[in-house]
């Protein structure tokens, strides 16, 4: 309680206390009720005078935690129940206070169930891939250096943080149509005939139906991997003949790194490249094949940066 006129402050002081406030406790003017509200918050502050200069000079300590601060007007007159409406003003206060911790307390939880559900989400389709990959090849090594490779080539053309790392978690997803294409033509040992390859085609289109629409930017990086991965920059690609920078950027990505990896390692249908002739490949489908900015970034990684696996 503040005021220079103490024979008032006493006689409100007995009022509180015969009215069962626990304790009230009396400061001489402003300076001492700042000085002691910043060091020891009270539940509330009665100022006989200057109760709104008061106020404002609380204001900056904590806007949403400084003590309310009261005129005598505001607790009634002489025969009103002024320790009631002190404690009303109390536990308003005090009301307020736990709504923040409520509300903090569930933008927490909101918070890790996103993580959670993103985890989940990244977890399942990483599964996924391997599922794809089990059926084109014994281990799920493929798509894990694909996405290792495809992850630098995305540094090094500039993409920031976010959008590499997307690339990176996406990547492995890039075949995961093939699932649905049968043995008989995944595996073959020999040359696909055009009836096979058309077949082939489509896994394209069926992996990014089964990424498209899923909410999130990873799973619609994945689509856009699955579906333009095949594209070639000059325009004679799959499903879509798209051309250029019309290609998404990880589509472009992607292509190089999967093209790279499938030369250098040894297939149902062919022996593998070494790493330079499978370089001396890539650089010659810059412009046509091969978005050449992606072709530049590869050719700086050299081999160090090829054996991602």
């Amino acid at each position: 309680m503040v005021g220079a006129e103490r024979v008032a402050a006493a006689a409100l002081r007995e009022r509180l206390v015969a009215a069962g406030c626990p304790a009230v406790a009396l400061a001489a003017d402003h300076e001492a009720a700042v000085a002691r509200a910043t060091a020891e918050p009270p539940d509330a502050i009665v100022a006989l005078e200057g109760a709104e200069a008061l106020r404002a000079r609380l204001d900056p300590f904590s806007l949403d935690d400084a003590p309310p601060v009261v005129g005598p007007g505001d607790l009634g007159g002489p025969d009103d129940h002024a320790a009631e409406r002190l404690g009303l003003l109390i536990e308003h206060r005090a009301l307020r206070a736990r709504v923040r911790d409520l509300e903090s307390v569930v933008a927490s939880q909101a918070l890790a169930g996103h993580r959670d559900l993103d985890s989940l989400r990244a977890d399942t389709l990483h599964r996924l891939a391997m599922a794809a990959e089990y059926r084109d090849d014994n281990t799920h090594e493929h798509t894990e250096r694909v996405g290792a490779l495809a992850t630098r080539l995305a540094a090094g053309v500039g993409l920031g943080d976010v959008d590499v790392g997307l690339v990176r978690r996406a990547a492995p997803l890039h075949d995961l149509g093939k699932i649905a294409i049968p043995d008989s033509i995944l595996l073959k040992p020999g040359k696909l005939t055009p009836e096979e390859y058309e077949v082939v085609k489509t896994h394209a289109v069926l992996g990014a139906r089964v990424l498209e629409d899923g909410g999130s930017p990873l799973l619609e990086t994945a689509a856009q991997i699955a579906r333009s991965h095949h594209e070639r920059w000059d325009g004679g690609g799959y499903p879509d003949g798209l051309a250029g920078d019309a290609i998404p950027i990880a589509g472009r990505i992607v292509h190089v790194a999967d093209v790279f990896d499938v030369l250098v390692h040894e297939r149902p249908y062919r022996d593998s490249f070494s790493w330079e002739q499978a370089a001396a490949e890539i650089r010659a489908g810059g412009g046509t094949q091969f978005d050449p900015d992606v072709v530049r970034a590869f050719d700086e990684l050299g081999p160090t940066g090829w054996a991602v696996g």
